[in-house]
């Protein structure tokens, strides 16, 4: 039985340009940065050869005691190529119109404005990534 969620991962094309995106627009925390490589990493994957470096992300409500939930992969060898074959990555923001105003002027690219939503007591809009993946803000509106 899975006792908890432990984190989400997607792999970058360029892992300064991602944490410019995550870290300094959207304000999630870096736990940590981390190369890897060797043998270790090469019989966790099955690879003659490997070597990697993932930054572990914290958003500003989640508890510093918890696993961040929310990590950035860059794959040196073998060369990996970011996939948007996942639907999307889902964030909370308190207020949606000011984050999407935020946002747009930092250069992030939208598919729409803001919108409430009549299947849920919430406000959302969908944005990409430096990497084209797909990402929601959502705003719950519940009384």
């Amino acid at each position: 039985m899975v006792k908890n969620f432990r984190h989400a991962c997607i792999i970058v094309g360029n892992l300064e340009r991602s944490l410019r995106f995550y870290r300094d627009i959207l304000g999630l925390r870096v736990s940590k940065i981390l190369t890897v490589e060797g043998k270790e990493l090469q019989e966790l994957f099955n690879l003659k050869k490997a070597k990697l470096t993932y930054a572990k992300l914290y958003t500003h409500g989640q508890s510093r005691r918890n696993p961040p939930v929310f990590e950035l992969h860059y794959w040196h060898i073998p060369p990996r190529r970011p996939k948007r074959d996942f639907s999307h990555i889902s964030f909370t923001v308190d207020d949606l119109n000011r984050e999407y105003k935020r946002l747009k002027k930092a250069g992030v690219r939208f598919i729409s404005g803001p919108k409430k939503v009549t299947y849920s007591q919430s406000r959302i809009c969908f944005a990409y990534d430096p990497d084209r993946h797909l990402i929601e803000f959502i705003e719950d509106c519940s009384p």
